[in-house]
């Protein structure tokens, strides 16, 4: 580590790879390095000595570190007081040491996108300190191993023997949080208010419209609470399967949400309904790889009697309303008519319709004209079961933002809708989408942040193919490279000569003037090539270290290169 010998150049390294860390500290210690730097300028050991023992001992509690990012931290805080009190002497082996240590501790506690980059840029400074004391143009130098180490570090990557996993718990861990979805549909609510939290991440291999992703599935309503009922559906027929995969944040509960219908998972196990369970709560991201069917005919092997039900003691003016139809013998005209009522009640769509009586939802949904999507999807179900028209409510999630089939859901995206029973097979309907009218802040709710919403595609992508490249994934690339291999093959060229072209190209002026100086003997280290050229006071020179700055400096052709070679072997001939 020689080029570490200068305390200033360690000083820089420890400045860059502790940087991140400092905002992972606790505030007494952040506080402590604040004060630590002055008194290491100082020299004054012992007091960083006391304070660092009283910062560490005020924040951290002894039995919160069995908590593994807490013990992290306290060893980064450890650290941090070693190397603040080993600065107060000269350079030593543990000063040397202490970037690297830095270095290898953000990246155990950060994992995000942002880090990603940044561990990049730290790499290129240590590179550059590196080749420093080596080279008198270490910026360039540095550049051009870091610029060509990265076609070998792909290949390196893409083809080396992966470790297989067969589940992936692993990821980019920071910036998440505790989601919740709830297995009850309570139409008392009076309002609703979801958070902007990341629910889950998935990638399709194309953007589709509105996705629909499974969590529940009810039957019947007993005082304004939807409860589940056990029964069983059988795939009958679909379209080409979509197989992609899924990133499930930490959640309350064990669904794992797929897009309707999901169908098969290398995760969990699947119920009646074709909702996807985790065996354990889920409390760290789930990366599953899911198969789903979007346009599908649904089967029930058995049909339950909450299917039908509804309590007759209420929504007395829905039934007067809706008893008429019973008179249509074809179903489907029946629940044609049924739609067109429910448009005429010119229902809004809003997150606050104030107090409601869920069990009357069919009629005060009619009379009060608001309701968000459990006040739409529970009339309509209940209306369905009115006209005799079996129905049941499904609860999870709606999105409709993606790109190249990436989708981000929130919280926010939690929606119900209503599957009925139409000639022995379940009809999806949203009730939602015969509102009236959409009010503002539910039109917002389902704005995104463009910036976040690409960083996470990004995000994702890292996580597909670089922290989740396993054998699998190794597989899939070969046998793509296979059936690709000439365009492959062709493209590699390609990149191979225009490296070596490149790197040609930035060494063959330093070449050419190494030959010129063999003619005029060396030139001082800091003197520029023009002020050397020029002392000779020679035109052919002086037409040389013209052409010689224009190719440095300014536009350049093969021919100016082509041109100053021919110079400079003129000049060492005569």
């Amino acid at each position: 580590m020689r080029f570490l010998k200068n305390l200033r150049y360690i000083d820089i390294l420890l400045f860059v790879s502790f940087l991140p860390l400092f905002f992972a500290l606790p505030l007494f210690m952040k506080a402590f390095v604040v004060l630590g730097i002055y008194l290491a300028y100082k020299k004054k050991t012992l007091l960083i000595a006391i304070l660092g023992f009283a910062a560490i001992f005020f924040s951290f509690n002894i039995f919160e570190l069995k908590n593994f990012d807490v013990y992290v931290r306290f060893l980064v805080s450890l650290l941090i007081w070693a190397v603040l009190m080993q600065r107060t002497k000269e350079e030593n082996f543990y000063l040397k040491i202490s970037p690297y240590l830095f270095f290898g501790f953000s990246i155990v506690i950060f994992q995000n996108i942002y880090m990603l980059i940044y561990v990049i840029f730290e790499i290129f400074v240590f590179l550059y300190f590196a080749v420093k004391e080596h080279s008198k143009e270490p910026l360039k130098t540095s550049l051009k191993i870091f610029i060509f180490s990265l076609p070998v570090v792909v290949i390196l990557f893409l083809f080396f023997p992966r470790v297989s996993q067969k589940h992936f718990l692993f990821g980019f861990t920071s910036n998440t949080a505790i989601s919740g979805f709830s297995n009850v549909i309570n139409t008392n609510t009076k309002s609703i208010k979801l958070l902007n939290l990341p629910v889950l991440e998935l990638k399709l291999p194309k953007s589709y419209g509105k996705l629909y992703l499974r969590g529940a599935v009810f039957y019947k309503q007993i005082n304004g609470i939807w409860v589940k009922g056990f029964s069983k559906d059988k795939l009958i027929s679909f379209t080409k399967p979509v197989t992609y995969t899924l990133k499930e944040y930490p959640t309350l509960n064990r669904v794992i949400f797929g897009v309707d219908l999901p169908i098969q998972s290398n995760y969990g196990y699947r119920d009646g309904n074709f909702i996807f369970y985790s065996k354990k709560t889920i409390k760290r991201p789930l990366f599953v790889k899911m198969t789903s069917v979007l346009n599908y005919e649904l089967k029930p092997l058995f049909l339950p009697k909450g299917a039908l039900e509804y309590d007759k003691n209420y929504n007395k003016n829905a039934q007067k309303l809706l008893k008429p139809l019973l008179k249509e013998k074809n179903i489907n005209e029946r629940l044609k008519k049924l739609i067109e009522i429910f448009k005429a009640q010119k229902v809004i769509y809003t997150q606050n319709p104030g107090k409601i009586d869920g069990k009357n939802i069919v009629d005060e949904l009619f009379s009060k004209k608001k309701g968000f999507c459990i006040h739409f999807a529970s009339a309509f179900a209940i209306a369905a079961k009115i006209v005799k028209i079996p129905s049941r409510v499904v609860s999870g999630y709606m999105v409709s933002n993606n790109k190249n089939g990436y989708c981000k859901v929130y919280e926010k995206n939690a929606h119900a809708w209503v599957e009925v029973l139409i000639n022995d097979r379940w009809k999806r309907i949203d009730p939602t989408d015969f509102a009236y009218k959409v009010t503002k802040e539910v039109r917002n709710e389902y704005k995104i942040d463009k910036f976040d919403f690409y960083m996470s595609y990004v995000r994702f992508l890292v996580e597909e193919w670089v922290l989740r490249y396993n054998t699998l994934k190794q597989k899939k690339f070969f046998k793509f490279l296979k059936a690709h291999f000439f365009e492959f093959l062709a493209l590699f060229s390609f990149f191979v000569v225009l490296i070596f072209v490149f790197a040609k190209r930035i060494d063959t002026k330093k070449e050419l003037l190494q030959e010129l100086y063999k003619k005029l003997g060396a030139k001082p280290q800091n003197q520029s090539v023009y002020k050397f050229l020029k002392q000779f006071n020679d035109p052919k020179l002086d037409e040389i270290n013209e052409l010689y700055n224009k190719i440095t400096f300014y536009k350049s052709t093969k021919s100016d290169i082509k041109k100053l070679k021919r110079l400079i072997k003129e000049y060492r001939r005569n």
